[in-house]
């Protein structure tokens, strides 16, 4: 076999490289996994992936892109070391972002988390005004934090909510008084199931793991959002 001359490869290597530097300088920065996360930024390709890095860098990373952006309703949250190993040491209270807020209140959540939510937050506000014609007003929650195992589970792995690095939503209220729910709407009127399949379809965009009613019994009522090592869109 006869083999390819070393020019070939540095041809390639040439093309790829000019791929490189073209994508850099036209694509949005939000689809480009080598750039930085920017919060405000619309979803795209690699969104989930800058977050993830987000994740993985020091606290201090993310709570400068907290303090970074636009509309985030957010502080910093006092530790919280009940029993080991649940807690947090470092976390921020999410209350929202600018014209929409959380029910019943505030949720305290892992950085990483809450940037997801903010960006989130933005990308149902869209999905409202497109399916419903109203904006959003409010996110309905069970609560990010609580120190437990996973369901069904009471000897093995800790759940990502024992960390305040999961957040369970039940529902949406627009800005005109209607309420969509996971667990009437997921398979009830058109607009109302088109939006919640949009809703979470994003989230899969933004978060490690997404769980819907599609997933199981247990998520028929909420959407499970988390920060977790795992990937899962269900």
């Amino acid at each position: 076999m006869r083999r390819r001359p070393p020019t070939i490869y540095i041809v390639l290597a040439l093309v790829g490289l000019a791929g490189f530097f073209a994508a850099d300088q036209t694509l949005p920065k939000q689809h480009l996994p080598w750039r930085s996360l920017n919060p405000d930024a619309p979803v795209g390709f690699a969104t989930d992936l800058q977050l993830f890095r987000v994740a993985l860098s020091p606290s201090s990373t993310c709570s400068q892109l907290v303090a970074e952006t636009q509309n985030m309703h957010a502080v910093s949250a006092d530790p919280h070391r009940p029993k080991n190993p649940c807690g947090w040491d470092k976390a921020q209270v999410m209350e929202g972002r600018h014209t929409i807020a959380l029910a019943p209140g505030d949720a305290s959540m892992q950085c990483p988390l809450a940037l997801g939510t903010y960006i989130w937050l933005g990308e149902i506000d869209q999905a409202a005004q497109k399916h419903l014609g109203s904006s959003l007003s409010r996110v309905h929650h069970a609560g990010a934090y609580s120190c437990r195992r996973q369901v069904g589970n009471d000897s093995g792995a800790w759940s990502e909510h024992a960390f305040a690095n999961a957040w369970d939503i039940t529902g949406f209220e627009l800005q005109d008084g209607r309420i969509i729910s996971v667990l009437n709407d997921w398979d009830g009127e058109k607009d109302r199931k088109n939006f919640l399949r949009e809703v979470r379809s994003k989230a899969c965009k933004i978060f490690r793991v997404t769980l819907s009613p599609d997933y199981n019994a247990a998520h028929k009522d909420h959407f499970h959002v988390d920060m977790g090592p795992t990937v899962s869109c269900r």
